[in-house]
């Protein structure tokens, strides 16, 4: 399943052009969980021995490591479709044993990815999309079913990824009081898996995205949800620094990327 899960990936470039390889797998070697972050369920009380196995609850979920570390200045030369290392393993079983719900992805992110075209038409029957040489794929859109069609509180038009954790930027009608975007979506469509696809309007303000990615990403796993990082396809930094950044980030956190910027490379324009 996890195979299948990640190759979804493949498929929603595919199929879409929202926004903005070699053969070794994304297995970086240095893993960092903050210990001080935002509003946390109440800690595991292992994270290094996980409580359930996660063959027991998707019995193809398997983990990739390598002894070669990546080198994230490389990162235009990772595979598009990612590993999880054994760690994102451990946080996948503590999220389990959190009580997340397995079936269900949340996607973080701007307009590119709270589009309904994102992944909602996965979400209803045939008519809507065609897999072609991918029919295998429909195993997975059944396993995420409905998720893929929830609307995200996290993904919101003009989000940087400050935006994601201010209250202010938060629904009124649907999140609590002093709830931000990010704590909303994971209370109320309770995640085992996370896209985190920002970078796009953090151009404006490159010195805050680092950081507040940091928080992201340190909240999320606190959460036991597996964030899955997303590179972008546009360049309008000029430097590519927010991508690398992207990377490093999977680097240091050992942390799924899934290379969307590598997809899209053959597209027209390459995929803007």
């Amino acid at each position: 399943m996890k195979q299948r899960f990640i190759y979804l990936l493949l498929t929603i470039v595919l199929l879409t052009g929202c926004s903005s390889s070699s053969s070794q797998p994304i297995t970086p070697t240095v893993f960092v969980l903050a210990t001080e972050t935002p509003q946390p369920l109440p800690p595991a009380t292992n994270t290094t021995s996980p409580v359930i196995s996660s063959t027991e609850i998707v019995p193809e979920l398997t983990a990739t490591s390598t002894s070669i570390p990546l080198d994230p200045a490389e990162w235009k030369s990772w595979v598009v479709i990612p590993s999880l290392s054994p760690e994102m393993l451990a946080v996948f079983a503590r999220g389990q044993a959190l009580g997340r719900d397995v079936h269900v992805v949340s996607v973080i992110g701007d307009c590119e990815s709270s589009s309904d075209w994102f992944l909602k038409d996965f979400s209803k029957d045939e008519r809507y999309y065609n897999l072609g040489p991918y029919a295998d794929l429909q195993e997975t859109i059944d396993f995420f079913g409905p998720s893929l069609g929830y609307r995200s509180y996290a993904a919101v038009r003009g989000a940087t990824a400050t935006t994601v954790l201010t209250p202010l930027w938060a629904d009124p009608q649907a999140c609590e009081s002093n709830e931000t975007p990010l704590s909303c979506e994971y209370r109320l469509h309770n995640p085992t898996f996370a896209f985190i696809a920002l970078g796009t309007n953090d151009v404006h303000k490159p010195e805050q995205f680092e950081p507040k990615m940091r928080e992201i990403i340190d909240y999320t796993l606190a959460q036991g949800v597996v964030p899955i990082l997303v590179t972008k396809a546009d360049n309008l930094e000029g430097d590519e620094s927010i991508n690398l950044t992207i990377a490093k980030l999977s680097v240091e956190y050992q942390l799924p990327m899934w290379n969307f910027w590598a997809a899209v490379q053959p597209l027209p324009d390459h995929g803007l």
